[in-house]
């Protein structure tokens, strides 16, 4: 991959390494900062040495650059990019069993192995004589096996440093709760997965040095791709904390809108039978007051419907539970759409009549099943319940059984 879009992951790492430079001074963990800030300082600048466009103009320069020489600087910068990835999370010693002590002898032991695999793959890389030509480093003989060699622990140091980080972001996030850090980590581990592929991909090299006896001196598309969405995951979990609170009334918009979408079949079969005096005068603005008022007028709904529910609800429901079973999250509103259906067919069946048998059923909303009492909490918990009951008296195969239970029941009754 050539021009502009070669130096994407390049300004996706300048972007974080000048975020993280700025929270050096006010960060909680000015070291894990610190590391990150050279993580992506490191990364900016072996993804812009490995792009095709920065391997001719050196190429071009008075001293021209070696492309080997050019290629082998880009992939040990990598590595030392991946070991602060992983000295940013010993700096900030997430919760674990571990004491402290430990974490030092393991940052020690960490260093010695970077080191160690720095100084191999360099004897490997220069023992293969390879060379560099038309976007490729080549090597011949006993070269392609040592060349292969460089590749193989290149790969395997970068899964071992993202292995060691998923796994601790990951221990980390899952004790969290809802929340701005929690949001971020996800996302950071999310950047994570994406570098394990992005190691993976590297295997590729080792088999084209096998195999053909080379490989591409740089960032190919694939990685490129990759590099650019790992980077870019980070990034986005990295500044959570600056971004979330100007999406979060976007977020909250959207959801608006999406459950006064969903609310409009219960609403819709419930105007039916809601006298014209419930319903809400007036326009508000936006679609929250919107939402609003379909909640406002369903409920209104349910009240207008307690005389038309059936006695026989109850067992009507549990006859279309044994035919049509469904998981234990889902039964409370199945329990209430039954209800609401069985209703809707004696009040259109009766023509405003009372149930057959003269009583008055149970009130809508407190069926056998108990609902969460969660939904009774705010606007947002009962317009989150409502659009489960809609979904399941629209689509539950349980609730259409109860409704055609009463019909047949209905028919029959003078």
């Amino acid at each position: 991959m050539s021009g502009v879009p070669a130096y994407l992951p390049t300004a996706l790492a300048l972007m974080v390494a000048a975020y993280e430079f700025r929270q050096c001074r006010t960060s909680a963990s000015p070291a894990a900062a610190r590391a990150l800030c050279l993580f992506a300082l490191a990364m900016g600048a072996a993804t812009a040495l490995l792009a095709p466009p920065t391997r001719e103009a050196l190429a071009q320069l008075p001293p021209a650059w070696p492309g080997v020489l050019v290629y082998l600087l880009g992939r040990e910068l990598e590595m030392v990019a991946l070991c602060f990835l992983v000295l940013t999370v010993f700096a900030l010693e997430l919760p674990g069993p571990a004491p402290s002590w430990t974490r030092h002898r393991t940052r020690r032991w960490h260093l010695r192995l970077t080191a160690a695999a720095l100084v191999l793959c360099t004897v490997a890389f220069l023992l293969g004589r390879a060379r560099s030509a038309q976007g490729y480093v080549s090597a011949r003989g006993s070269g392609r096996l040592a060349v292969a060699a460089f590749d193989s622990v290149f790969t395997l140091y970068s899964l071992w440093c993202l292995g060691v980080f998923v796994l601790v972001v990951h221990r980390h996030a899952r004790g969290l709760g809802r929340g701005v850090l929690r949001t971020g980590l996800r996302l950071v581990l999310a950047g994570g997965l994406v570098g394990l592929l992005w190691a993976l991909w590297g295997f590729t090299s080792v088999a084209g040095m096998l195999t053909r006896g080379r490989q591409s001196a740089g960032q190919d598309p694939v990685a490129v791709v990759l590099s650019s969405c790992c980077l870019l995951l980070g990034g986005m979990g990295a500044t959570a904390a600056r971004w979330q609170p100007l999406t979060a009334r976007a977020l909250r918009w959207l959801r608006a809108c999406q459950e006064h979408l969903m609310l409009r079949p219960l609403w819709s079969a419930l105007r039916a039978v809601l006298p014209d005096d419930a319903v809400l005068a007036g326009r508000g603005r936006g679609v929250e007051f919107a939402r609003y008022r379909r909640v406002i007028e369903i409920r209104d709904g349910y009240l207008a419907l307690r005389p038309y529910l059936h006695p026989r609800t109850a067992r009507w429901t549990a006859e279309a539970l044994d035919r049509h079973p469904v998981p234990g999250p889902r039964r409370p509103a199945v329990v209430e759409a039954a209800a609401i259906a069985v209703a809707l067919e004696c009040a259109g069946a009766r023509g405003g009549g009372p149930a057959a048998d003269g009583r008055t059923g149970e009130a809508i909303g407190t069926p056998p099943t108990p609902c969460p009492e969660a939904v009774r909490d705010s606007l947002d918990a009962e317009a989150a319940w409502l659009t489960r009951v809609a979904r399941e008296l629209t689509c539950s195969p349980a609730v259409a059984y109860a409704r055609a239970c009463a019909c047949r029941h209905v028919s029959r009754t003078p």
